[in-house]
């Protein structure tokens, strides 16, 4: 009897050494699964990719680089139009010298784009005969009328110190803006119809048939005749 309980004893402890072996494994195991599970969440390089893709800022460049050419393409003369006809003289144009309108001092040669006060001489089919002279408005007209020992008066004065004539080309459809003394306005008058009224307020053509001719494109495309009080 004495050597069946020993091997019961021996059974049984062997039993519970192989249950705490089982289990030590057990823990064994669940720690490297949990440390293996650590290990794989570690890699942080999507992050890294994200941050690259958001970087290039290539296309800011290029806008600025458009708004610049479009604002040199805007900065150019012309083209020059009469818009709404006032009897006030046109105001002085950059570098006019402080005439009228672009001045008087093209030199020589055709008319450029711009906008010339002058003397209509003659009109033809397609051109006009064109007297070129200065137009002072303002505090201005006194100062130049009296270089020239002239009496200024109704605050302009117009230099004509060249009498030639140059014939000037009329754009097809040009449009002529006529004195209307009935109404103190102007008429629109194509310009094959110019004038109306060859004896109204400036009879035209004359020496005294004072107009602004606006020339785009080596052509006047429109001409305004000028009030004078």
């Amino acid at each position: 009897m004495k050597v069946v309980a020993v091997f019961l004893a021996v059974v049984v402890a062997a039993g519970c050494s192989s249950s705490d072996e089982s289990q030590d494994a057990a823990a064994s195991a669940t720690s490297v699964a949990a440390e293996s599970t650590v290990v794989i969440t570690v890699p942080p390089t999507t992050s890294e990719a994200t941050t690259t893709t958001t970087v290039p800022p290539t296309t800011t460049a290029a806008t600025t680089t458009t708004k610049t050419q479009l604002t040199t393409t805007t900065t150019s003369g012309g083209p020059y139009v009469v818009g709404t006809p006032e009897l006030y003289p046109l105001t002085p144009l950059r570098e006019s010298d402080g005439a009228g309108g672009s001045g008087c001092a093209p030199g020589a040669g055709p008319l450029p784009d711009g906008v010339w006060f002058g003397n209509v001489g003659a009109i033809g089919a397609a051109s006009v005969d064109f007297d070129l002279a200065c137009f002072y408005f303002g505090d201005i007209a006194y100062t130049e009328g009296a270089e020239d020992g002239e009496e200024v008066n109704n605050d302009y004065y117009i230099r004509d110190l060249n009498p030639a004539l140059r014939t000037v080309r009329v754009a097809m459809g040009a449009t002529v803006y006529e004195l209307d003394p009935g109404s103190v306005g102007f008429l629109t008058v194509p310009f094959p119809d110019w004038p109306v009224d060859p004896a109204g307020y400036i009879a035209c053509p004359s020496n005294w048939c004072g107009v602004w001719l606006f020339v785009n494109g080596g052509q006047v495309t429109e001409i305004l005749e000028q009030y004078l009080p």
